[in-house]
This record gives structure tokens, C-alpha cells and sequence, in this order.
């Protein structure tokens, strides 16, 4: 690139967010031209995940050792935080060569890193250079969400990558939020024996259903965190060298109940994150947007053809980059398949992990007039009996005819087992082919077949349905 030219890629990218660069990629595998506009924000995305991932797996381990199973002898094992921030220190200089500019293009991606923005509905400005391209995407950069709480702007909450960097855990954590990285983050302080308190508006995991989330909840109190859920907070006062946070429960009539003193040593925040749409031009774009993001269709196309939204820019940042480009690529139109739209994946990695994929219980039942439910317990499955790891279970939602719909899944493993009803939910696969594929024994696996297995289980046999249609058959002649 050179000079003040203008570009006229197959792509432009707006924002090179994790899920932005995904889909630069992808779209480079499939010989698109692209060019991202922004700094390549990756690794500070690595950087807000990577340090409550390491707590998390910490205090796992700290678990475990302290578990009287198996013959051990139990004990609080110590740990160093300062070990803790070095090995996030050294995944993120591993991981960072992934998202380097040399890298990107070398699979013919250009990188434009001044910031863009619209400046008519079918071209971007970045650092006096116009991109006039076929289709554009943004994809910003999610930004932590900072509540109007009085009293919050007088004292410094903590990061995951702050609390990491902490030499000893903090003696009285309190948590504001119930999202999946906040619970992390609780439950591995908690385990390396930190005080924690939670407190949720909602409650934890809004977004999950309420009969997987319980086994979590459970958990996490029989640990011993404090859960506030459904809770106001009002204020937050300083008190030298802690800090108090009055809360309040709320009714089903948003009615305050009783005010409540917390008093913590630590703050950390995990509110979730919204998206950073300021200053990207998007009324000059005929983008319309509020809030929560970007407002898109079913194939994240925005109010303007040329423009698609992608990652936190909708509110949702678990959108597929794949789905995007099959669009792009007018495969939508070529191919039934491609106007398949790509399930939502969730994971939560506490422990139990809490993961979901596709429809929920409640959204297959607003669509469809019939379906089914299954659910089959860990507790049934050898593996889970040989690690000692019998809590949680499965759930999966298909059709009347056996399509699956969804799943959602609480238990050991939940974050990795998932994938396989993602994969049968994009290729519209019935329960019976999910229960028919050889696992390896002994597995957590099994728990996901043998939910599919129960779907067959209540069907009359092959032979009783013949008979029955005979008989319909008869009957009409």
C-alpha cells in the first residue's frame, strides 16, 4: 500500500478485535483481498481473559490437593502469585506471533492501524486513506462496562490481570457481576483462600438456563462464596485501606429489601463488556445501532447491505466468523446448508463447567409446537464414576422427529463436550446419528451420546411403527 491510493478490497474490517481477525483469516484462506482498519487489539483481548483463566486453573489445582481422595492426605497447598502473573506473561509472548502484522500479511491481509470510521455508507477513512470495499465488517473491540455506582469513582477496582499481579491472595474479594469470567475469577480466589462475595443485578449466568446454572450455584456456595443474587447495589464507601458495599436485595416487584454491608479488601468488576462503537461513523454509514450494538439479522448483516457486525459490535461475542464469510461468499444462496445460521456457543470454566450451544428449553418451545427434552446424568457414566466426578449432567432439546435443536451441558469436560452437539446442530443431524458414533471408553463423551440414546429409547421399535402404519392403512381402504 502505498501513497494516499484508495483501496478497494473484497473486505474491509473495521475494528481488529479477536473475532475481527478470525474472520480476516478466514476470508484470506478463501483468496479474498482484506484490509483491517485499527490496531490489532488481540493480545489485550488475550490479556483480559488469560489472567482469570490462570486464577482459575490455580485454584482447581489447589482444589484437587486439597480433596481426602484417593489416598492423599488433604491440605491448603501454597501458591505465588507472582508465578501466577509470569506464566501469563509467557502465554501471551507465545500466543502474540499469532496476531503479529507480518503474519497477517503474509496471508495477503493489509493492516491499516490508525483508527476508522464511515464517512459515507459504502466507504471508510483511516489516516487519510479511503477503503472503498465490497463488504464491510466491524468488528471493535468490546469495552468494560463501568456502572453509575456512587462512591465506585473513589476507589480503584481490580482487573483479573491486577488481581493476578497480587503477591498473596486478597484477604476479602468482592465481585460485581455474575458473568462467566467474574465466577471464574471468584471461585479461583476462593480456593486459594480469599473471602469472596458475589453480587449479580440478575442472577449468575442470566443468560444460561436456570436448571444448569443450579449445580453451579451449589457448588460455589458449599465453597463458601458469599452469593448475592438479584441484588441492588447502592453505594460503595471507602474505609481506609477496605471498602464497603451497601446492597439491597430486589423483589419480583423491583421493591429494595433490607440494605446490607459487605466489607471487602479487593474490588474487581465483571459487569461484561459493551460494545465500542463511538466515533466509527455509523449514522454516516446508514448503520442503525443502540446500546447493545449493532442491530443485525439473521446473517449479521446491519440496516446497510454492504455492512455486516460481528463479535461485541452486536452484543453477542460469540458470533461466527464463518458465518459471515458463507454469506459474503453468496453461499447462502448457492447451498440449503449455508442458510443454516450458526448456534451460539457459551462456556463457563468453573468448576462445574456450564457450556450451551443452540436453542434453549425455553426458545425451541416459542418456536416449534412439539419437542423433546433429554437429559442423562454424569452419575451414569463409567468415567464419571472412575474420577470421582458424578455431579452435573446433560440436556439436549431436538425436534418432534429427533433434530437437535440444543444442548446444554453442567458437569466436568462441559466446555469441550459441547462441541460435539455444535457440530450436529451445523450439520442437522438427528439424535439418532449423534447416538450411533463409536466414543472411546471410558469417556465423559458418553454422557452425550447416551442422552441422544434416550431419544431412541422412547420411540416404538422399527417393527411396531410398520404394524402401526398398516393398521392406519387398513383402516382408510
Amino acid at each position: 500500500m502505498n501513497g494516499n491510493e484508495a483501496l478497494r478490497p473484497d473486505l474491509c474490517i473495521l475494528g481488529a478485535s479477536a473475532a475481527g481477525l478470525a474472520l480476516a483469516a478466514a476470508a484470506a484462506a478463501q483468496g479474498l483481498s482484506v484490509v483491517i482498519v485499527g490496531k490489532p487489539m488481540a493480545a489485550d483481548h488475550l490479556a483480559d481473559i488469560a489472567p482469570g483463566q490462570a486464577l482459575r486453573a490455580c485454584g482447581d489445582l489447589a482444589a484437587t490437593i486439597g480433596r481426602a481422595a484417593y489416598g492423599t492426605v488433604p491440605g491448603r497447598p501454597a501458591f505465588q502469585f507472582s508465578r501466577v502473573a509470569a506464566h501469563i506473561a509467557q502465554v501471551e509472548k507465545a500466543l502474540g506471533p499469532q496476531y503479529a502484522q507480518v503474519r497477517l500479511e503474509a496471508m495477503n491481509v493489509s493492516v491499516l492501524k490508525a483508527p476508522g470510521r464511515f464517512v459515507r455508507p459504502d466507504a471508510v477513512e483511516a489516516g487519510g486513506r479511503i477503503v472503498t470495499a465490497r463488504r464491510f465488517v466491524i468488528a471493535a473491540p468490546a469495552q468494560m462496562r463501568a456502572p453509575a455506582i456512587p462512591g465506585l469513582d473513589l476507589i480503584r477496582p481490580l482487573t483479573a490481570t491486577d488481581l493476578a499481579q497480587l503477591e498473596a491472595p486478597p484477604e476479602r474479594l468482592i465481585v460485581l457481576g455474575g458473568d462467566s469470567q467474574g465466577l471464574a475469577v471468584a471461585q479461583g480466589a476462593r480456593r486459594l483462600g480469599a473471602e469472596v462475595a458475589v453480587v449479580a443485578q440478575t442472577r449468575i449466568l442470566p443468560g444460561e438456563d436456570a436448571e444448569i446454572v443450579a449445580p453451579l450455584r451449589t457448588q460455589l456456595m458449599r465453597e463458601g462464596v458469599v452469593l448475592r443474587e438479584a441484588s441492588k447495589i447502592l453505594r460503595i464507601e471507602p474505609d481506609g485501606a477496605r471498602l464497603r458495599v451497601f446492597v439491597t436485595a430486589l423483589a419480583t416487584d423491583e421493591t429494595e429489601g433490607e440494605i446490607e454491608t459487605l466489607e471487602g479488601s479487593h474490588l474487581l468488576l465483571a459487569l461484561g463488556a459493551s460494545p465500542a462503537l463511538e466515533g466509527l461513523g455509523l449514522a454516516a454509514a446508514g448503520v442503525r445501532f443502540d446500546a447493545g450494538g449493532v442491530e443485525v439479522d439473521a446473517n449479521l448483516r446491519s440496516s446497510n447491505r454492504r455492512v455486516y457486525a460481528i463479535g461485541a459490535t452486536t452484543g453477542d461475542a460469540e458470533c461466527e466468523a464463518r458465518q459471515i464469510l458463507r454469506h459474503i461468499l453468496a453461499f447462502a444462496s448457492w447451498f440449503p446448508a449455508g442458510r443454516r445460521r450458526t448456534p451460539r456457543v457459551r462456556a463457563a470454566w468453573t468448576d462445574p463447567q456450564v457450556a450451551s450451544t443452540g436453542l434453549s428449553e425455553a426458545e425451541a418451545r416459542r418456536r416449534a409446537r412439539r419437542i423433546r427434552v433429554l437429559r442423562w446424568p454424569y452419575a451414569a457414566t463409567d468415567r464419571a464414576q472412575i474420577e470421582g466426578a458424578t455431579g452435573g449432567h446433560v440436556k439436549l432439546v431436538t425436534s418432534a422427529a429427533g433434530r437437535i435443536l440444543g444442548a446444554a451441558i453442567v458437569g466436568p469436560g462441559a466446555g469441550e463436550l459441547i462441541n460435539l452437539y455444535t457440530l450436529s446442530i451445523c450439520k442437522g443431524m438427528y439424535a439418532s446419528d449423534l447416538a450411533s458414533i463409536p466414543l472411546p471408553y471410558p469417556s465423559f463423551s458418553e454422557a452425550a451420546r447416551a442422552a441422544a440414546l434416550a431419544f431412541e429409547a422412547r420411540r416404538p421399535p422399527a417393527a411396531w411403527r410398520f404394524l402401526r402404519l398398516l393398521r392406519l392403512l387398513r383402516r382408510s381402504t
